[in-house]
């Protein structure tokens, strides 16, 4: 069985969780810019969007006024920037043009930049007022896995999310059990499809448009990542006959969640329910965490990062090297 990088990589992201929160004295500068900031904006491009998503309902967590905008947008149709806004713009390269032309621009309109990359040495580094370098290394695979956990670990540690509370320890004898389950009910449903929808609530939501875009990339599924009920505000009516991947491990949605699922088998959509092993969807295709499973994000990522590997492999794609992406985008017309 021939072994890709990024099942190397999705392994990685979870070994070296211990030296993805860099030392107090790394992010204590901009723990301080955030915390004088009135409000905080996260930008990016693909995952470093959602990633940035994430962050921003673990910012709402700790009562940051935050919101999550697509690079692109944020520099043509954003909001107003103030000396009081704090600006964390994400780019795995360092080189995604839209990202560092979006940073550049709320630099010179005042605003406090920091730059979360994987370079040592890039052009978002030199635009923004901080950089924090992830210590995740070289990643072969095209498709992000220990670049998104690395930037998603040092994000809940500079917001000082209750996520962060959770030793690196403990997250890493639950990812290495999760990774290793059996998903060959769900890889065998996900396989046959065309199309896929994820679903989410709050920092769940995050987590499906990440999913998605792993889904995209890696087993070329037309894929869309909705909040959980919106499926129902006109999706439903084209989703028959094609699955539904519903992240709910958060106990307190779960009325709400269990209605959904309803509603979506009654319209011959299969559901496959990522939960915890007390709720019961009632959905086509359980997968469960374990059951004293730390809250904490990394968990389901992990899980969503596995099942697109092996979806991808299933149908016979290189899920290393999928066709028409590389590893960062850069637009002449920004330059």
């Amino acid at each position: 069985m021939t072994t890709h990088a990024v099942y190397n990589e999705i392994r990685s992201g979870i070994d070296q969780l211990h030296d993805f929160e860099l030392s107090p004295d790394a992010i204590s500068e901009p723990r301080m810019r955030i915390a004088d900031a009135d409000r905080v904006h996260f930008i990016g491009c693909g995952s470093s969007y959602w990633t940035g998503v994430i962050g921003q309902y673990a910012a709402f967590q700790s009562d940051i006024d935050a919101t999550a905008y697509a690079a692109s947008e944020y520099l043509f149709a954003g909001p107003p920037i103030t000396e009081r806004t704090a600006v964390i713009a994400y780019s795995q390269s360092g080189e995604t043009t839209e990202t560092v032309t979006a940073a550049r621009r709320a630099k010179d309109c005042g605003a406090i930049v920091i730059g979360i990359t994987n370079s040592e040495e890039s052009t978002l580094g030199s635009v923004v007022d901080e950089v924090l370098v992830t210590p995740a290394g070289t990643e072969k695979a095209v498709l992000a896995t220990k670049t998104v956990d690395a930037a998603l670990m040092l994000t809940f540690s500079l917001l000082e999310s209750r996520h962060s509370e959770h030793p690196p320890s403990e997250l890493q004898r639950t990812c290495r059990t999760v990774i290793d389950q059996d998903f060959q009910a769900a890889v065998g449903v996900l396989a046959e499809a065309e199309t896929l929808y994820t679903l989410g609530q709050g920092i769940e939501y995050g987590l499906a448009g990440e999913a998605a875009t792993k889904f995209g990339e890696g087993a070329l599924l037309h894929t869309t990542p909705l909040p959980t009920p919106e499926i129902s505000h006109g999706p439903i009516a084209n989703a028959a006959g094609e699955p539904a991947l519903v992240i709910a491990t958060q106990e307190s949605k779960s009325s709400l969640t269990s209605e959904v699922v309803s509603k979506l088998r009654d319209a011959r959509v299969t559901t496959i329910v990522l939960k915890r092993p007390a709720s019961d969807y009632d959905g086509d295709i359980s997968i469960e965490l374990p059951t004293h499973s730390p809250d904490h994000p990394i968990v389901p990522l992990k899980i969503l990062q596995s099942l697109t590997y092996k979806t991808a492999v299933k149908k016979g794609y290189n899920p290393d090297d999928p066709p028409e992406l590389s590893k960062h985008v850069e637009w002449s017309a920004l330059g």
